[in-house]
């Protein structure tokens, strides 16, 4: 087990020239390879500039690389570029400017529809969006109803003209046999026999009549062979499908849609870039740069010596062949622009289906798909929204607890100003000795009462009340 284990390669220079080029050359196009897939799986925005030790550029982008770079030097509070673009070229720039912003609005919009990024939705909209999304719901019900129906009847149809036929062709048959029964003088013979009977002969066991014991014999011999070759056949098939099934199956490249998955698999393969481009920058003393921002706008780069220093020296190489040629830069431009226009045509698709909207060009089984694709985003939205109501409750409940307490404060201290104003008011129709007595008693019960008065003020004052 230990010598089939694979044996961890040191990272180092490369001394033997011949196989540092084949290195550099087999590993620059598994970057490259990586990054398309990147792009291609988590909808991120790549870059890979590499210089050889031979000073030869190489670089990839999923989009433009220049694009790439200015919206890293946008990011990093980079300086604009020196030269002044054309109008054909500025007017490229806003429509890309322009369809970038629309379709990732699409795409926020896409992403709310399959119950993506409701954290920052209120209740109001998450009410909206639940019966968008229940409306949606129906209308795609309602259309694989229509579907089933459809097909249903034309399946009935389908077997009624069978049916007919099969009337038909048994009407011929037994017209034929009265026929043949008129022309032989009511004497059929071995070969006309009715079409149950010669159903039966056809699919039991035993020898047809008028077969001979040599055609009987022979075809006794071919169905053994046919059974020898149908059992080599299958063996045959069961020890490929057991090969196939030890070899690697290739996983088809696309956009990853469940948001976690998509999130730990953009995670996985931006560390495994920036390994690769870290091993090939040692072993084949080359520079490397690459910048990825993700679907969601966050910037990540990578570079062997200093990203800055990369992207200067692929504008000093690249600054010639742009000014002398413009006509390229505004290819590109077009082309970059003509592909923003598919992609956002493929979102609105996506979109307006979600909606419930252009359901007539989808089959049973996209249908089928898509209503249980709908049907988990309103379970979602439908949990979202349970939650935020019940934090809302836990809030209010609080609220109310800390409100009834205040409330019982004030209650106490009406009750004592109550008691305060029914002693100062009594009467004083009273002996000398008492009033005396009663006066004293006032007295210290008016000193109490101001104590209590300078209490309640205090109080007052703690509660913020006048």
């Amino acid at each position: 087990m230990v010598k089939m284990m694979r044996k961890k390669i040191k990272i180092k220079k490369i001394d033997c020239l011949p196989a540092r080029q084949v290195t550099f050359s087999k590993r620059r196009r598994g970057i490259f390879k990586k990054a398309a897939e990147l792009s291609v799986l988590c909808e991120s925005k790549v870059a890979v500039v590499i210089f050889s030790a031979t000073g030869k550029l190489f670089d990839y982008s999923s989009s433009s690389t220049k694009d790439v770079i200015e919206r890293y030097k946008a990011h990093t509070n980079g300086v604009e570029k020196s030269d002044e673009p054309s109008v054909e070229l500025q007017l490229e720039n806003e429509n890309h400017i322009g369809l970038s912003k629309e379709l990732e609005e699409k795409s926020h919009q896409l992403r709310q529809m399959k119950a993506e990024d409701l954290e920052e939705l209120n209740f109001d909209e998450l009410q909206k969006l639940e019966q968008l999304v229940d409306a949606s719901l129906g209308r795609v019900i309602e259309t694989k109803e229509e579907l089933r129906m459809s097909e249903i009847m034309a399946l009935e149809r389908k077997g009624a003209e069978l049916v007919e036929a099969n009337n038909q062709l048994r009407q011929t048959v037994s017209n034929y046999q009265s026929h043949m029964v008129m022309l032989s003088g009511g004497n059929t013979g071995p070969e006309l026999m009715e079409p149950e009977r010669l159903n039966n002969n056809t699919g039991g066991g035993g020898e047809e009549e008028g077969m001979s014991t040599e055609s009987a014999i022979s075809t006794t011999c071919n169905s053994a062979h046919s059974l020898g070759d149908d059992s080599d056949n299958v063996t045959l098939s069961l020890k490929l499908g057991g090969m196939v099934k030890m070899m690697r199956e290739k996983i088809k490249i696309k956009k990853i849609d469940y948001l976690p998955a998509r999130q730990v698999t953009f995670s996985k393969r931006r560390r495994g870039i920036f390994k690769k481009a870290a091993e090939l920058s040692v072993l084949c003393e080359s520079e490397v740069a690459v910048v990825i921002f993700s679907a969601t706008g966050k910037l990540f780069y990578y570079s062997s010596s200093s990203v800055k220093d990369v992207i200067e020296r692929y504008k000093a190489r690249t600054n010639g062949v742009e000014k002398s040629d413009k006509s390229l830069e505004l290819q590109l431009e077009n082309e970059n622009r003509i592909k923003l226009s598919k992609e956002l045509e493929e979102k609105n698709r996506q979109l307006r289906k979600m909606k419930g909207e252009d359901l007539e060009e989808l089959d049973l089984d996209e249908l089928l798909k898509l209503e249980q694709l709908v049907e988990a985003t309103l379970v979602r939205v439908m949990e979202t929204k349970e939650e935020l109501i019940m934090s809302d409750i836990m809030v209010l409940e609080k609220k109310g607890t800390e409100l009834v307490e205040a409330n019982n404060q004030m209650v106490m201290l009406k009750e004592r100003m109550v008691m305060l104003s029914k002693r100062n008011t009594e009467p004083a129709h009273m002996e000398p000795s008492e009033s005396a007595t009663s006066t004293s008693c006032n007295s210290a019960l008016s000193l109490s009462g101001e104590d209590d008065c300078s209490d309640d003020v205090i109080l007052s004052l703690k509660l913020g009340r006048p």
